[in-house]
């Protein structure tokens, strides 16, 4: 099994979340992917933040750690560590790039049920935080 670490950022502004839909399984995600080698979780959270919607952010504060397994189409199956934050909205246009889809404001009370169980569980954990 393959073992990979990932992050990924819920930009927060006025009660909504920032969430891309992915373009290799049309599910809604915060923005997020796989660290390059060397990369810091918060750098790799960056990254992937600016590449699938041309957003940055300020101050990250950790929503957690979440380990997942993730079975690809191809059949393989990686074991996931990934760091979750949170960060406030900067200002900016968001604009689906790189591997999202879509882009899409959401509220915190009514988000989105076409997740990944992984996604869930950050959902699950943010709403705790936010109430």
């Amino acid at each position: 099994m393959i073992r990979r670490v990932g992050a990924g950022i819920a930009v927060l502004h006025a009660e909504s979340v920032l969430l891309v839909r992915r373009g290799d399984n049309a599910l809604w995600d915060v923005p997020g992917g796989g660290s390059d080698a060397g990369e810091s979780p918060e750098d790799t959270a960056r990254r992937e933040l600016r590449e699938e919607t041309g957003l940055s952010v300020g101050a990250l504060r950790s929503l957690g750690v979440f380990p997942h397994r993730h079975t690809y189409p191809d059949g393989n199956v990686v074991a996931w560590e990934t760091h979750v934050f949170t960060a406030d909205f900067g200002g900016g246009e968001p604009r689906a790039s790189d591997d999202a889809a879509q882009v899409r404001w959401w509220p915190l009370a009514a988000l989105p049920d076409d997740v990944s169980e992984a996604t869930g569980t950050y959902f699950a954990a943010l709403t705790a935080v936010r109430a």
